[in-house]
């Protein structure tokens, strides 16, 4: 079944349209999903696959040992 070209063009308008002026409880639902699909696509670029590689994963500890100044004396070159 194929949409009307009046229903195409003002599913497409939508997709164009600023919202950004618009507040969000003054939004219909459409404008709301239009927002959030643009959201959607943005973190989707935004995202670099490396970070994304590592979401949940542990983080190498460092074993952190005080500072000695007799040591940092020791290994500076005279």
């Amino acid at each position: 079944m194929e949409r009307p070209k009046q229903e195409a063009a003002d599913a497409d308008d939508i997709r164009h349209r600023d919202l950004s002026q618009i507040p969000e409880d003054e939004m219909t639902f459409e404008e709301k999903r239009e927002l959030r699909r643009r959201f959607e696509e943005f973190v989707g670029l935004m995202r670099r696959p490396s970070v994304a590689d590592k979401l949940g994963a542990k983080s190498s500890e460092k074993k952190v040992r005080p500072w000695d100044p007799a040591k940092a004396k020791k290994q500076r070159p005279a």
